[in-house]
């Protein structure tokens, strides 16, 4: 066997070992450049910066940019402002299903899953007392202060609010909700059926005891300001803020909103969201916590927006994302809408 041979031979087993370890072929498009656009959920910013950095050491010349937010005013922003974008990540998949399909996309993959908890610090009123089953009084007390995500805008607002609305029944007390949400905001509630209606007008009017904020990231500098006591936030983000004094309790589960046994008694659960402009209303349905995420069928970029994708699928994503405090859902799941999963991602994927 000659020199020639041997080099031929040897690049061979370098790219199946690249291949072996990331999940994916890293050295397809490598002298590719180009700019992929990302709208992601604001709490997906650490996991999709670490997926972006390990992405341009196999693609140089590519530039990701993202841009982080409430799931509900990203996606108002493609399907009401045409933004031109090229992935859509959300921290609620049903989002994607029922505004982007099929007109902006014609898939979607549960990719990963989270939870509520409640965060805190040291500060925190009455901070030494709080636990999985007590919280809810501990928050109710006069001079402690609730921060929420907007209802309008994030996911983890109107599921922060819906789960409010579920603890009455799970501890049997009808006051909770009105204790904490409807005294305190215009959020309303009505019964219907087994379950309830809440509706949150595009102005909460909140009183001092509530603070909120358009995205679930932007409540950890109000709690580390101590502007507020307690958040409702993910269990990723109080995670992540560990190292700066950030505590926080989890809650029982089903209000952790994590769990699918309990998906059928989340479905009695819904929101009515109401736009700034026109007062219109869309309805959301109580689910557990799964992110989305899909490549849009205009997206300018599609070919390395699926690579992107193809990564955060991957062996190597998914450790990234289990280093961000979220679980990964291997295989990812198609949605029931999904139709045309690129080839390159089925393998990845449980139709």
């Amino acid at each position: 066997m000659d020199k020639k041979q041997m080099a031929a031979i040897a690049i061979i087993i370098i790219a199946v070992i690249g291949v072996g370890i990331y999940g994916y072929n890293a050295y397809v498009g490598s002298s590719e450049s180009g700019t992929i656009t990302i709208y992601a959920a604001a709490s997906l910013a650490k996991q999709m910066n670490a997926t972006a950095a390990e992405f341009k050491k196999q693609h140089p010349n590519v530039d990701v940019q993202i841009q982080y937010g409430g799931s509900s005013d990203l996606i108002s922003q493609i399907t009401q402002l045409n933004k031109s974008v090229d992935i859509m990540a959300s921290a609620d998949y049903g989002l994607i299903d029922k505004n982007m399909i099929p007109n902006y996309t014609s898939f979607n993959l549960k990719y990963a899953r989270n939870e509520l908890v409640i965060a805190y610090t040291d500060k925190s009123q009455n901070s030494s007392q709080i636990n999985s089953n007590n919280w809810y009084q501990i928050l109710n007390q006069s001079d402690v202060k609730i921060g929420i995500a907007d209802p309008n805008s994030a996911p983890a607002g109107y599921r922060g609010v819906m789960m409010i609305q579920l603890a009455n029944s799970y501890y049997n007390n009808s006051n909770i909700f009105n204790d904490l949400i409807a005294s305190n905001s215009a959020i309303t509630s009505q019964a219907n059926g087994s379950g309830y209606v809440i509706s949150s007008p595009s102005n909460l009017n909140p009183t001092s005891k509530i603070v909120s904020r358009p995205a679930v990231s932007d409540l950890m500098p109000v709690l580390q300001s101590d502007s507020v006591d307690y958040v409702l936030v993910y269990k990723s983000d109080a995670e992540q803020q560990k190292s700066s004094g950030v505590k926080y309790i989890t809650l029982p589960g089903e209000l952790a909103l994590s769990n699918t046994t309990y998906e059928s008694t989340y479905k009695n659960y819904k929101l009515k969201q109401f736009s700034d402009t026109t007062n219109k209303s869309k309805s959301i349905t109580l689910s557990p916590i799964v992110y989305g995420i899909t490549v849009l069928n205009n997206a300018p970029q599609r070919d390395l927006a699926i690579e992107f994708v193809q990564l955060l699928l991957s062996p190597e994503g998914n450790k990234i994302t289990q280093n961000c405090f979220q679980d990964p859902i291997v295989p990812a799941i198609a949605t029931n809408g999904s139709t045309n999963i690129p080839q390159s991602l089925q393998q990845y994927v449980k139709q």
